[in-house]
């Protein structure tokens, strides 16, 4: 996982659309800075994110290790797709 993730790869992890991801950053529901390339979201806060959801569909808690491997997983076969 790298320090930053673009909003299309958020939205993998949300199920959303990355202009949904960029509204919710705007909107500040998620944190995320502006840089050249577009919005991106840092590693912390993608963990954050996604470590709620995953934890409230669960119903259990997982490591930063666990839930670094399903985030990578999650955008390895995206990226495959893609």
């Amino acid at each position: 996982m790298d320090d930053f993730l673009s909003t299309k790869e958020m939205g993998w992890l949300l199920d959303r659309s990355a202009a949904s991801v960029q509204r919710m950053i705007r909107d500040g529901e998620i944190e995320g800075v502006r840089l050249p390339g577009g919005f991106r979201v840092p590693k912390e806060e993608a963990l954050r994110v996604a470590r709620e959801r995953i934890e409230s569909g669960a119903g259990r808690k997982l490591s930063d290790r666990e839930l670094e491997g399903l985030i990578d997983k999650v955008l390895t076969t995206n990226e495959d797709r893609a």
